[in-house]
């Protein structure tokens, strides 16, 4: 009887010695993976915050964190001083690293007062690359590229269809999953009925992307690009 306590004892000491072996080891592997690593300190959500919150508020909600360099995402930031006087944009999740695109003044409106004379508004969906980085909001103005395959041509082209569009209302999209990632936005322009077409047409078969631009842009020079365009 004594024998059998005996070894059910040590078999629960082995076991923990093991767990703790275990733990040791994984803290290890931790620490092997950064030695070396250039580390940058960024401010993480460390709970959930809702869109509107100050930069002020966000203190209790957030924590200094140090990352491997290239896995900070681009536009975070590093300190809340940098944000001084903004506000979120979009609810902000635990464990995401606060990003300058998700800031804004506070106040500052995410929709125009109303559709331009004589246009009509549209939204397309769009990913933060393909939207200058994630960074259009109401009142910018854009131009809108198409790229698509024509399968009468066989050929893929690329072009500007519209340039001087007004933005009047961005939502914004939070990505699950990934830290620190802007899913994409929700961007509605104002376009008189044949350029809003064309922008609709780009967007159910082929890719649209944004370019921001202001009244000194220069939209001339531009012209249809294919394959051999590119190559030459």
């Amino acid at each position: 009887m004594n024998k059998r306590v005996i070894a059910v004892a040590a078999a629960g000491v082995l076991a923990l010695l093991g767990v703790l072996a275990l733990v040791v080891w994984a803290q290890g592997a931790n620490e092997r993976a950064l030695d070396g690593a250039e580390l940058v300190s960024v401010v993480r959500l460390s709970g959930d915050v809702s869109a509107g919150t100050s930069a002020t508020d966000l203190k209790k909600s957030t924590e200094l964190v140090d990352l491997p360099k290239q896995s900070v995402p681009a536009g975070a930031v590093t300190d809340l001083s940098q944000v001084a006087g903004l506000s979120t944009n979009a609810s902000v999740q635990k464990g995401e690293v606060l990003l300058k695109s998700r800031m804004e003044t506070a106040g500052e409106k995410t929709q125009s007062d109303g559709v331009p004379n004589g246009s009509q508004e549209v939204t397309i969906a769009l990913d933060a690359e393909r939207s200058v980085g994630g960074v259009v909001k109401a009142g910018d103005t854009v131009g809108v590229i198409v790229t698509a395959e024509f399968k009468d041509v066989d050929a893929q082209a690329t072009n500007f269809v519209v340039n001087q569009v007004p933005v009047t209302k961005v939502d914004r999209t939070l990505a699950a999953g990934e830290e620190g990632n802007l899913a994409g936005l929700l961007v509605t322009l104002a376009l008189p009925a044949l350029d809003a077409e064309r922008v609709v047409h780009g967007q159910k078969w082929g890719t649209v992307w944004l370019t921001m631009q202001n009244p000194d842009t220069d939209t001339s020079g531009g012209k249809l690009i294919n394959g051999s365009d590119v190559l030459r």
